[in-house]
């Protein structure tokens, strides 16, 4: 392999690699996936993770590390039993408090607030509707 490329030639290769890298067409980036099997997050959620580059094997001590211009990292981690059961069954838990209180501020309204809202019915004379009334006018006049 010919190590040696001219200044022309240098020049020529660089403006034809220019024209796919400005439409989209070629990219430089990289994506790096990498999968923790088994990896269970504990009771303190993850805050920090350390990544070590290393230099590749066939270059001299400090050529070999590539160079990072823009990095990001998602971690997706499974959660605990307890807060996996919560999370996949957050809207059902979100229904039912929410049912509860509400059943449980209506039983608290019919048991402070009965008088109020459904008052007492109040006994009749049976004579008062078969007779007329003493102060009202006589029958016989």
């Amino acid at each position: 392999m010919l190590l040696f490329k001219s200044e022309p030639i240098r020049l020529l290769l660089t403006f034809l690699k220019i024209a796919p890298l400005v439409t989209g067409y070629v990219s430089e980036s990289q994506t790096l996936n990498l999968k923790f099997r088994g990896f269970t997050e504990g009771e303190m959620p993850t805050t920090c993770l350390k990544i070590m580059i290393e230099q590749r094997a066939e270059y001299h001590a400090g050529a070999g590390i590539p160079e990072i211009y823009d990095a990001s990292l998602i971690l997706e981690s499974e959660l605990p039993l307890f807060r996996r059961i919560i999370w996949y069954w957050k809207k059902t838990l979100f229904i039912w408090m929410a049912m509860m209180s509400f059943m449980m501020q209506l039983l608290f309204t019919l048991v402070c607030c009965r008088p109020i809202i459904i008052p007492k019915a109040r006994p009749r004379d049976s004579s008062e509707g078969s007779s007329a009334a003493p102060n009202g006018p006589s029958a016989q006049g």
